[in-house]
């Protein structure tokens, strides 16, 4: 009985994080390239610590040259935030940089960093030909964090 938990766990666990929206390669193309997407954290690695799956509704929104970010954080923060509620990446930032640069197999790694932030923070987002998504966040206050997930277009 306990194995056919752990078994049934195990195959939820692996489909939750396998389940992207498989896009094709031109659909992924044509979201990168027009600036309207959102990527969609399902888990999540600090630097200490290991993996955790998040809860849905975490997300990175890129709207033209607009960053919408809510995300956890998890780790060691070298200053303390003013306001307690402060702890994660929740901001708004109406001036970022955008850099695409392609790669391998119809992937794409996307350097996005803040410039209207008081303390800089960088994203660099790869993004393969199927949807699925590699987020590394990192900032001059805080340790670097990483998420995955999958990008989907704003619309939606």
């Amino acid at each position: 009985m306990i194995r056919i938990f752990f078994i049934a766990a195990f195959a939820a666990l692996f489909l939750n994080t396998v389940s992207a929206q498989n896009l094709t390669t031109a659909q992924v193309q044509n979201l990168v390239n027009s600036k309207h997407y959102v990527f969609e954290a399902q888990t999540v690695t600090p630097q200490r610590g290991g993996m955790r799956q998040l809860t849905p509704g975490y997300s990175l929104k890129i709207a033209g040259d607009s960053l919408i970010s809510y995300l956890p954080y998890f780790g060691r923060a070298y200053t303390a935030p003013i306001n307690p509620s402060d702890a994660g990446y929740d901001f708004v930032s109406t001036n970022i940089g955008y850099t695409i640069t392609p790669k391998k197999k119809g992937s794409y790694q996307i350097s996005i960093h803040t410039k209207d932030k008081v303390n800089a923070t960088n994203f660099l987002l790869t993004v393969y030909n199927d949807g699925n998504a590699f987020l590394q966040v990192t900032s001059n206050d805080r340790q670097p964090i990483a998420f995955r997930g999958y990008i989907k277009d704003a619309k939606e």
